[in-house]
């Protein structure tokens, strides 16, 4: 993927851009010594759970009587095939769905609804022809992991020499101020950033750091903010659903 983004003087430019897969320094392996992986295999289809075979044995006895006798719940030729490429898929009692309506719920910490609306399925920013803009809000990183969580992140890498040394300042800067950098895209600057069409809208940190010659900038991506909830005042007790002060304590004075 290419990103398009900006520095503090608006000298944009377009740049590698891919996902930070960490290094595992675990591996498996088998009795053998061979390495292991995770696969994928099928497990059953709609037509041999059991709504299909209630529909053909019409209650429970009659399909526990099949069990017993025969297997009418495992299909030879295809259980346990190995799945490749595989894609989440909407299926209704009339097969599969090709046309979904996406809805967006926003809800109260409480868990209330507080709205329902149809989802809007923006465009992607991040390598269009208007760059990513530096905000100009640094956020300190201690600040902004008490702050932020961060559920993504993205590494950019520069493709030739000139990119090098436009990346290396960014890192350079971010790395001196020990802070991170907000951005936003958009025409005026006040968007956060979309990967992707009808993706998640993030607001993306810039972090940066060296060491030498070397440079490393990660977009740190956060869609959740930590709030700290509302402090009842110093002496207030609360009296069902509001909150009333007490009144300071009267000091009787010896004559």
């Amino acid at each position: 993927m290419a990103i398009n983004i900006s520095n503090t003087k608006n000298r944009d430019a377009v740049v590698a851009f891919e996902a930070v897969v960490p290094k595992r320094e675990v591996a498996f392996v088998d009795p053998k010594g061979k390495p292991v992986r995770t696969q994928k295999l099928l497990k059953t289809d709609i037509e041999h759970d059991l709504t299909a075979l209630l529909k053909k044995k019409k209650d429970l006895n009659a399909v526990g009587k099949a069990l017993v006798k025969d297997d009418p719940e495992i299909d030879l030729e295809h259980f346990g095939m190995t799945l490749t490429d595989t894609s989440r898929v909407y299926v209704s009692k009339k097969g599969i769905i090709h046309l979904v309506d996406e809805w967006e719920v926003l809800k109260n910490p409480d868990g209330e609804t507080r709205e329902r609306r149809q989802r809007q399925k923006q465009s992607q920013n991040i390598n269009s022809d208007i760059p990513l803009r530096w905000s100009g809000k640094f956020i300190k990183k201690e600040d902004a992991a008490h702050k932020f969580i961060f559920t993504h992140k993205r590494q950019l890498i520069h493709v030739n020499g000139l990119t090098y040394d436009f990346l290396y300042e960014m890192a350079k800067e971010l790395h001196e101020r020990n802070s991170l950098m907000l951005l936003r895209g958009g025409e005026k600057g006040d968007q956060p950033i979309i990967m992707t069409r009808g993706a998640k809208p993030y607001n993306a940190f810039l972090e940066g750091r060296i060491d030498g010659d070397s440079y490393l900038l990660v977009l740190q991506l956060s869609n959740m903010e930590l709030k700290r909830p509302p402090m009842s005042e110093p002496g207030a007790v609360a009296t069902g659903s509001s909150t009333t002060k007490k009144s300071p304590a009267k000091t009787a004075k010896k004559k």
